[in-house]
């Protein structure tokens, strides 16, 4: 069941209603289910979302002393089981968030504490928007389903391998945008033509414009290709700053790497960019993803290195 062919009406979960008293505060801190729901903004009120301090760790993982063997098999159940509902052409967006959520509560099960904040820049944009930040590791391809499908019909670009193999049907069924990276020009070519094609459908695009997940960050590998596409499609961007190296990149299968569980899992969104004048919305893009990964300690590499 391809994402085009997916009823995102489907979605029949209660909206979130936002109280009166976070008027005060200005600030509305949503549980973990409140998270993977669509939410009815109040103008003045920020949303996030922060593991709280009470979350029990999971039993297996106790039992196991801390290793990364309750992640693996949580990791795999969760894979195994939304690859059968694929073939069985049951996988729409409700099943994706579903996916999407048990892998945040299994990242919460083995002590991963999240930081996610400005979720209301994610709702507030009318229409389609191209999503773009640095990328770090595996983890922000899994969970940024779970917050973002509520509110909009969404894909992403990936790299070609992530469709093939075991995995393939499961990513095939959001009809990414796969690319080699081995061509940066054919590359380019490739997601301005079926990225304008699927956002004149409604469909969202989360763009990671480097050429590898990497916990450092090198601004001179940050490139310009979401905010060319969300030009060429009329539509804005939408900047997001990430620090998830909770999950390491593995040395041999770089999906599936460590658990680091002394760090802490951040996710920012930042307010919608106009992309009519492409030069100013990349530095804007880019001054976004830098100004929060230095204020997360994330080492950010000079030009010469």
């Amino acid at each position: 069941m391809s994402l085009t062919e997916s009823i995102h009406d489907k979605i029949t979960t209660p909206i979130v209603k936002i109280p009166d008293s976070s008027l005060k505060t200005g600030i509305y801190d949503l549980t973990k289910e409140e998270l993977g729901r669509r939410i009815e903004l109040r103008e003045g009120v920020s949303l996030r979302y922060i593991t709280p301090p009470d979350r029990r760790r999971w039993l297996l993982d106790r039992i196991l002393f801390g290793s990364d063997l309750t992640f693996l098999y949580g990791y795999f159940r969760q894979i195994i089981i939304a690859r059968q509902d694929v073939l069985k052409g049951k996988f729409f967006d409700p099943r994706w968030i579903e996916l999407s959520g048990g892998i945040l509560d299994l990242i919460e099960g083995c002590q991963g504490k999240f930081q996610i904040e400005n979720l209301e820049n994610v709702i507030t944009p009318k229409g389609p928007v191209v999503f773009a930040g640095n990328h770090m590791s595996v983890l922000e391809t899994f969970v940024f389903s779970y917050f973002l499908v509520p509110h909009r019909r969404l894909t992403y670009v990936v790299k070609e391998s992530l469709i093939k193999g075991y995995f393939g049907p499961i990513m095939r069924s959001r009809d990414p945008i796969a690319v080699g990276r081995d061509n940066p020009r054919e590359d380019l070519v490739k997601v301005l033509e079926e990225g304008v094609n699927l956002l004149k459908k409604g469909i969202s695009i989360v763009v990671f414009p480097q050429s590898t997940r990497t916990r450092t960050f090198n601004p001179a590998e940050f490139n310009s290709i979401a905010v060319k596409l969300a030009s060429r499609a009329g539509v804005p961007v939408v900047p997001f700053a990430i620090k998830t190296d909770f999950w390491e990149n593995g040395k041999i299968w770089k999906d599936l790497g460590s658990l680091y569980r002394d760090r802490k899992i951040h996710m920012k969104f930042g307010p919608q960019i106009d992309t009519k004048d492409p030069k100013k919305a990349q530095e804007t893009l880019l001054n976004y993803v830098l100004t929060n990964l230095k204020e997360w300690n994330v080492e950010i590499l000079s030009p010469q290195k």
